[in-house]
């Protein structure tokens, strides 16, 4: 898709990566940069990395030995090898606030970002904004999880607090959040706090309009684990759910977990949304594959339609995504 003479930034999104607990072959990792079109063509490439990278030294931490034989409870370690497909597909930020994050301590969580770092990517990590410096703008970035360490997704107040603290030192900020309850009963996006777990994951849409009515300009959910509706609130631009990406072993992509999307997104130097475009894709063996049915397309529609009257958005036949000018939102 072309970009518009008034478009000053362009987002290539997916959502959550997990590149494997085995060394992948050398077919798979073929398979994997298949994708590297998708995500290349951005200003900025955005992903969420769930789990830790590791040399099979060491030892899972989150889950109790109980809960691991009980299958409740999952630790995602990527062999190292995996780390440079990364780099490879072309992302340039990736989220690190999520429940997976530390499935190996603080330690693999420090080794996970060092790595990520080593790769030339930012990594958007626990408690840490970043500001970087894109096609002249500076573009600032605040995550959201429910961590023990986490900027809080169910404690708005603090949200709207951080963001107008960011917010003058920005030309563009952006909040990427992990939260909601998770499966496939989770497709919409409820308006009231999601538990899950015992965990708070928060009321996203409060959270989501919070945000951007402090002063965000684009609001990336992932969670989950399925896509979730799309929304235009103030002529900004919400995704409430990624869904999966790439997934090797270990979660489910069964149903509407397969079903995933790579999100192109403009905006103009004011952070409003312009346009964008979705490529509707299906997980097979782990990795999304371009979908001829476009079924990830027509569902986000249908869960626009039904969890946001629409949103404020026209989504096509053919992917692309433009507002509805005259509907005030």
């Amino acid at each position: 898709m072309g970009r518009g003479q008034e478009a000053a930034l362009r987002f290539r999104i997916s959502g959550d990566i997990m590149l494997g607990t085995f060394v992948l072959p050398q077919e798979m990792r073929e398979k994997v940069l298949t994708l590297k079109p998708y995500i290349e063509g951005g200003d900025i490439r955005f992903g969420n990395i769930e789990g830790n990278f590791i040399t099979g030294k060491e030892k899972p931490s989150k889950c109790s030995e109980a809960s691991r034989q009980k299958g409740i409870c999952y630790e995602f370690g990527m062999p190292v090898q995996n780390a440079d497909l990364l780099a490879q597909l072309g992302y340039s930020l990736l989220h690190m606030d999520n429940n997976h994050t530390e499935d190996y301590g603080i330690e693999g969580y420090n080794t996970t970002k060092a790595l990520i770092t080593k790769l030339g990517i930012t990594p958007l990590g626990k408690k840490e904004t970043q500001i970087i410096e894109v096609r002249g703008l500076k573009v600032g970035f605040i995550p959201f999880g429910f961590s023990g360490r986490s900027y809080q997704v169910g404690d708005i107040p603090a949200a709207v607090s951080l963001v107008k603290a960011l917010r003058p030192k920005v030309d563009i900020l952006v909040v990427s959040f992990h939260g909601g309850a998770e499966g496939p009963q989770c497709i919409h996006t409820p308006n009231h706090v999601e538990m899950f777990y015992g965990e708070n994951r928060g009321n996203v849409r409060a959270f989501a309009h919070a945000v951007i009515d402090a002063g965000a300009d684009l609001v990336i959910g992932h969670g989950p684990h399925v896509l979730r509706g799309m929304e235009r609130y103030k002529d900004r631009l919400i995704l409430y759910s990624l869904g999966n990406f790439i997934v090797i072993n270990g979660i489910n992509i069964s149903g509407p977990n397969g079903l995933t999307a790579v999100f192109e997104v403009d905006l103009d130097r004011d952070g409003k949304f312009l346009r964008g475009k979705v490529w509707p894709m299906r997980i097979i063996g782990g990795v999304p594959t371009l979908d001829p049915k476009k079924e990830s397309l027509f569902l986000l529609r249908r869960l626009t339609e039904e969890d946001f009257q629409g949103g404020g958005l026209h989504i096509k036949d053919d992917g692309e995504v433009v507002p509805l000018l005259s509907i005030a939102r």
